[in-house]
């Protein structure tokens, strides 16, 4: 993709958006009704789920106010437009709170791959601050990730696979792909609390210069570090680097 560099190294990459490209910025807009609503939106006759309603909803209610919030938001549309692109998964989560226009709770992304194994991502992001590199933001921002889900994987939460059960049965249109991902779901809230038979997916974001790029053989040590504490089932990561997450507001604002 123009504007984009690509490393991939085994179930790790790294994806550098060195620009806002012209391309970049058509996908997120072709994509940008499926991300927020999910693919039961491009069928749909209500106006809500249109182009236009979808980016006033988005810029006008579902970006918080709050600056470190804001950054997660645009880390986590991004992620899910770059899952789109470079990877095997099918994204069966919307993007949109369907209850609410609160951040949504719950799991950030849902997704199945090729094979049709369920993989529950989570995305984190930030801006480098007083770390010395985006290597060591990248792998922070990773290791907060794999904190949170280690944490409510193991956790006895109903509200947590209730909300995953909603959004995939909202955001599907295909009804025996629908009935297949929730049964998978349905099965994981009836098991007792467990991260280690999941799939995941660890997303880290960091907004900074590019006087650094994200380090592969770290971000490997950092992967097999994760796969060896036997913590979950199968594990990639996804670390992105961008110089700003305001030119990605500034972009939306213009479609408004």
């Amino acid at each position: 993709m123009d504007g984009v560099i690509e490393k991939k190294n085994g179930e790790n990459i790294i994806l550098e958006i060195h620009n806002l490209s012209d391309e970049l910025q058509n996908k997120i807009k072709e994509q940008l009704v499926e991300i927020c609503h999910g693919e039961y939106a491009l069928v749909s006759a209500s106006k809500y789920f249109s182009f236009d309603e979808t980016i006033k909803e988005l810029v006008n209610h579902r970006l918080p106010k709050a600056k470190n919030k804001k950054i997660g938001a645009i880390g986590e549309i991004l992620l899910n437009v770059m899952i789109r692109e470079f990877t095997d998964m099918k994204i069966v989560s919307p993007f949109f709170n369907i209850e609410e226009r609160n951040v949504k709770k719950g799991f950030d992304i849902i997704a199945v791959d090729s094979a049709g194994d369920l993989w529950i991502i989570e995305s984190k992001a930030g801006e480098q601050g007083k770390l010395k590199s985006s290597t060591e933001k990248a792998c922070e921002r990773i290791n907060v990730a794999k904190k949170d889900l280690d944490t409510r994987l193991n956790t006895d939460n109903s509200q947590l696979w209730l909300n995953a059960i909603k959004s995939v049965k909202s955001s599907l249109d295909d009804n025996s792909e629908k009935k297949t991902i929730m049964n998978i779901l349905e099965k994981n809230s009836n098991n007792s609390p467990s991260s280690i038979d999941k799939n995941v997916v660890l997303g880290g974001t960091v907004f900074c210069l590019f006087d650094s790029v994200i380090d592969q053989s770290q971000l490997d040590n950092l992967y097999k570090s994760i796969l060896n504490s036997n913590k979950f089932s199968k594990i990639r990561l996804i670390a992105i680097q961008k110089k700003t997450f305001q030119a990605v507001i500034d972009y939306l604002s213009t479609l408004v």
